[in-house]
């Protein structure tokens, strides 16, 4: 049976990026509009919430400890102080970082966009632990939810503004992707394809943005379930948990006004999938 709980009080205003270490198990999200990260035991007790300077797309873990971040400028060195050092300072003054993700060599990619979200205009960047960096793919209007299958011979990631899930053969030991083909066009029903996370049964959990669901397709694009939610607007999703068993669910209330209900933009555990997935991995810079 699959039960879903609301993890705490906290109610982000777009919360994105949950990240599950298993050493501390610790869940950590942010919520980009309100400039904020968060981290959390996933067994309960209180939120530690810190403020940062300016829009935060995603953080990661560190293999050398604490927390490195896609932001306003690029990237940086997440200081739980209330602040960060910037890194990689690169992207242009309407532009922001979005979602972003460790892979299995520890590699920080992490997909741009512009403010307004021009058609084409957004990128996939990836950074590697020397801190040198380069342009992976580009095209893309809002890149979210990053993925790559258990052998790293694919990648997948989301269009948002675009409606698409794509896959990508990769070159794993040089970061290059090659034979983009569009997996899965998403109907234009009011909801928006969002944040995504891999099981390690080879399926793809895509959150469903105003669509109050998580849509689950195996690696050749077709729907195997759905998950409904208590919420809105689901933005993203990874798995957690002893057993990397659970999955977590971050939400947004932006733009819902008087019509958000009280768990909006809250933070979500989905226990009873029959579904696991491996801890988040940590950037080796």
């Amino acid at each position: 049976m699959t039960t879903i709980n609301n993890v705490n009080e906290i109610r982000s205003e777009v919360g994105e990026g949950p990240n599950w270490d298993a050493g501390t198990s610790t869940i950590s999200w942010v919520d980009i509009a309100g400039k904020l990260w968060f981290e959390q035991n996933i067994e309960g007790g209180p939120v530690t919430t810190h403020s940062v300077p300016e829009v935060i797309g995603a953080i990661v873990g560190r293999k050398k400890g604490g927390y490195y971040a896609a932001t306003k400028e690029g990237f940086a060195e997440l200081n739980p102080d209330n602040g960060w050092k910037i890194t990689k300072n690169f992207l242009k003054e309407d532009e922001r970082m979005n979602d972003a993700k460790v892979d299995s060599a520890g590699r920080f990619w992490a997909g741009s966009c512009t403010m307004d979200m021009v058609p084409g205009t957004g990128a996939l960047h990836v950074l590697s632990g020397d801190l040198t960096m380069k342009t992976v793919a580009t095209g893309i209007t809002l890149p979210n939810g990053l993925a790559w299958s258990a052998d790293n011979s694919y990648f997948y990631h989301v269009d948002s503004m675009q409606h698409v899930l794509s896959s990508y053969e990769v070159d794993f030991e040089n970061a290059e992707l090659h034979n983009k083909k569009t997996l899965v066009s998403f109907p234009d029903d009011g909801s928006v394809p969002d944040g995504m996370c891999i099981s390690n049964e080879g399926l793809l959990l895509v959150a469903m943005w105003g669509g109050s669901r998580i849509e689950i397709y195996d690696q050749q694009g077709k729907k195997q379930s759905v998950i409904d939610m208590p919420v809105k607007q689901p933005s993203s999703c990874t798995f957690g948990g002893a057993k990397g068993d659970r999955l977590i669910v971050t939400s947004a209330r932006a733009s819902l006004g008087d019509t958000a209900n009280e768990l909006d933009g809250g933070l979500f555990i989905v226990d009873g999938l029959g579904l696991t997935g491996a801890q988040s991995e940590k950037f080796n810079g």
